[in-house]
């Protein structure tokens, strides 16, 4: 258990380097669209890894599927800068266009 405890840890610091390069990055936060309904979020499995390196996430729509079900992006910020990983998701937002 130890181990796994070093590893994240470790994880988390080579995250924290690598991302001081970027204002966030951009991921998918699902592996394809919305389930129908509202008995189910969908499966959380792209966001472990975020979750893991105790990194902010922020979803925004993106579009709708054939079906017309919700499609998203994952902005992923920088640890303990929340707020600029919110000032990027307006600026993303401002420019994804047409309003899902």
């Amino acid at each position: 258990f130890e181990n796994t405890l070093e590893a994240a840890q470790k994880a988390r610091a080579a995250a924290r380097d690598w991302l001081q390069g970027f204002d966030a990055i951009l991921t998918l936060p699902a592996p394809g669209e919305a389930p129908k309904g509202l008995a189910d979020t969908g499966p959380a499995a792209f966001n472990s890894l975020w979750t893991l390196l105790y990194l902010p996430c922020l979803s925004l729509p993106s579009g709708r599927s054939g079906e017309g079900l919700p499609l998203g992006i994952q902005l992923v910020g920088r640890l303990y800068e929340d707020a600029r990983l919110l000032e990027t998701g307006l600026w993303v937002e401002s420019r994804l266009g047409e309003k899902p």
